[in-house]
């Protein structure tokens, strides 16, 4: 059994990135309600932007009350940001505690104090609620491996607790598939090669690179007489071939239906109008989310109403120097977020789109001997979009003090929000129907609360 499992992963990797169509049932496949699905709905769009490695968000979002801010400095020591230079945000609810983005954010806290971004607190990886107290106790349920960059990530995108092998992103497109009036393109789309986020149960994603379509010149078709054009027709016919091995007709099948789609997408934006905006000039990042807002604009011409795109940012694994290693990162991203909304606006999609952060946990509270943090447990992330109920912080902050029932230790933050809620409230924006939360959901059922609200 292992090794048809082993076989099965291999097969679904070397499709992944490649197709939207069909592959390799494994697992346990729900029986999706389906409810939600109608025909008539707007289009709708989700864009998990992934933090590999673990954003600091103590240094991401700062306490600027006088007293917290002297024990935030205390205990952060040669990393404590001045409190002057921080990006103070205006909260709707003018009883909430003051707290400022980091110097580099500027960008983002203005969305932020524009109702356009809220930031959920202290999100991480549960199957159920923990408390200091039952942390070490026998019988309390732990994701595997807590603090392990692989086993966090792989839990953090799949969401299943062991009895599913797909990814949450993965059975949502499943559960809405009839959405998408034309089922060419599949509904994940992902701009960083593989992940387990978007695997469904019998689809995969279609991949991208920031830039688009990676075209192979050296296989091009656009000119009959070219001797790319005789090198293609050559390609085309070796995989054309019948083949007796059945992993071997598959590679045929999967370069194939590749090479097809690739044309269908890029024949689709080649014939879109050009936007004009600052995001479709600039590198890094914003190239990336140039490349989603593009698809956007075209959703009406591949006659699709819902996607969800995926792009892996980082590494924010900052063990040291982490002051220049995370300014650099935030600075490119404050831009990238800043640009693509105002692209967004531009194409008349921000209510119509919401760019979430996602990460496989967060950085301890206490730093470390190399002027960095290691790996902790809860972290906040940032929601935006034009849905998003803005200038708001959802869930509770946690006690900046060391040893406080909130750190298990070393300076690592219980979660006191799961990534189920959190991506169960983004899937219910998206027009998942309740029964098939649950079902997505596994984990879900330990928590009370399903929805955090912090979408309209």
């Amino acid at each position: 059994m292992k090794i048809i499992n082993s076989r099965r992963s291999f097969i679904k990797n070397m499709g992944a990135g490649l197709l939207g169509g069909a592959a390799f049932g494994s697992g346990i496949l729900p029986a999706f309600a389906n409810a939600a699905t109608n025909s008539s709905s707007q289009y709708k769009a989700l864009i998990c932007l992934n933090l590999n490695g673990g954003n600091d968000a103590f240094n991401t979002i700062v306490p600027m009350a006088d007293s917290v801010y002297a024990n935030y400095n205390k205990i952060r020591q040669e990393l404590a940001l001045p409190k002057e230079k921080l990006n103070a945000l205006v909260h709707a609810n003018t009883a909430s505690a003051p707290y400022g983005l980091h110097p580099v954010l500027g960008d983002v806290s203005k969305l932020y104090n524009k109702g356009k971004l809220a930031v959920v607190a202290n999100l991480g990886n549960l199957i159920e609620p923990v408390e200091k107290a039952s942390y070490k106790q026998a019988g309390t349920r732990l994701p595997s491996s807590l603090f392990a960059h692989n086993d966090q990530a792989i839990f953090s995108h799949a969401l299943n607790n062991g009895p599913l092998d797909s990814g949450w992103a993965g059975r949502i497109a499943e559960a809405l598939g009839d959405f998408n009036i034309n089922q060419q393109l599949a509904m994940n789309i992902t701009l960083s090669g593989s992940n387990q986020l978007q695997r469904g149960h019998e689809i995969m994603p279609f991949g991208l690179t920031k830039a688009g379509i990676n075209k192979m010149s050296a296989l091009s078709e656009d000119n009959p007489g070219d001797l790319s054009a005789k090198r293609a027709q050559l390609y085309r016919h070796f995989l054309g071939r019948n083949h007796a091995n059945p992993l071997q007709q598959y590679f045929s099948d999967t370069g194939t239906q590749a090479w097809t789609m690739s044309k269908y997408v890029a024949d689709i934006l080649d014939r879109q109008p050009k936007i004009n905006t600052p995001l479709m000039s600039s590198r890094g990042l914003s190239e990336s989310f140039a490349t989603v807002a593009r698809i956007i604009a075209a959703n009406q011409d591949f006659q699709v109403k819902r996607q969800i795109f995926y792009i892996n940012f980082g590494p924010f694994d900052t063990h040291g120097y982490q002051l220049i290693g995370q300014a650099n990162l935030l600075t490119e991203l404050n831009s990238a977020l800043s640009e693509f909304y105002e692209t967004l606006t531009a194409l008349g999609y921000e209510d119509k789109v919401t760019t979430f952060t996602l990460s496989e946990f967060g950085r301890t509270l206490s730093r470390n001997g190399t002027d960095g943090t290691d790996h902790g447990w809860g972290s906040h992330h940032f929601v935006m979009g034009g849905a998003v109920k803005g200038q708001q912080i959802f869930g509770k902050m946690p006690s900046l003090e060391l040893g406080s029932d909130d750190d298990i230790g070393e300076g690592r933050i219980i979660p006191t929000l799961s990534f189920d809620q959190y991506a169960a409230t983004l899937a219910q924006w998206f027009g998942v129907s309740s029964d098939d939360v649950d079902k997505i959901f596994p984990n879900l059922k330990n928590f009370s609360t399903k929805n955090i609200g912090f979408l309209t």
